[in-house]
């Protein structure tokens, strides 16, 4: 029986790891360092809305921070557009993903456009945004998507509230259960699927035991300008 030479097997394997090292920024650092399970949750929120959407032409994220899903968002489109106001988290973005695919804007994009994709994916944001601004925010969604396109939007309950950090009861200025964010999103969608998370688990069951939830949306309505 041939004898394998395990260190030498292992340094042949390393020749095809071409790709740099992928480094947190100064958010991300701080999760991984102090409750770095949380990584694994919000990941897995990532590989959800990637599945939600499938294979896409041009995806964009509306509050991309370290860009950590983008890669996991980007793996079925052909260009990612990211869009975040913390300056240091899109450092980190721009300097581990600087492939043409990957775009990373520092913008507040409250209100603007920056093209037209047919999917756009914003998760742990609309809980950051004042409820005078929370209509701004899903009619940048809406002005942002094709006819055609899938939006993902995901929050966490309002029901896990009471068990937050002190980080996020600093921070989570507009908390939403998931009747209120069906009902929004209703005003811009025909169809609205919500769906809840415990940890990494997906499920559609008993929505106010969902520590975290999502609606995914797709068919666009003709809204009207007041």
């Amino acid at each position: 029986m041939e004898t394998v030479d395990e260190k030498k097997a292992w340094e042949e394997t390393t020749k095809l790891f071409k790709c740099g090292t992928f480094k947190f920024g100064p958010h991300w650092s701080f999760n991984f360092r102090n409750d770095p399970k949380r990584l694994g949750f919000v990941l897995s929120r990532y590989k959800f809305a990637a599945k939600m959407l499938g294979k896409r032409e041009g995806v964009l994220e509306l509050g991309c921070s370290d860009g950590i899903g983008a890669t996991i968002l980007a793996e079925n489109a052909e260009k990612y557009v990211g869009i975040d106001l913390d300056e240091p988290a899109l450092k980190a973005a721009k300097e581990n993903l600087d492939e043409d695919k990957f775009v990373f804007k520092f913008d507040d994009f409250m209100g603007k456009t920056y093209g037209k994709f047919d999917g756009v994916v914003s998760l742990d944001v609309v809980e950051h945004i004042l409820p005078e601004f929370e209509a701004q925010y899903f009619e940048t969604i809406y002005s942002n998507i094709t006819e055609s396109g899938i939006c993902v939007v995901g929050t966490p309950n309002i029901t896990s509230a009471p068990y937050a950090s002190k980080a996020s009861h600093l921070g989570h200025v507009n908390m939403f259960s998931h009747e209120r964010l069906i009902t929004t999103m209703k005003k811009y969608f025909h169809q609205v699927f919500p769906f809840g998370m415990n940890d990494e688990i997906m499920h559609t069951g008993y929505a106010p035991m969902a520590h975290y939830i999502f609606c995914v949306a797709c068919h666009k309505k003709e809204v009207k300008d007041d």
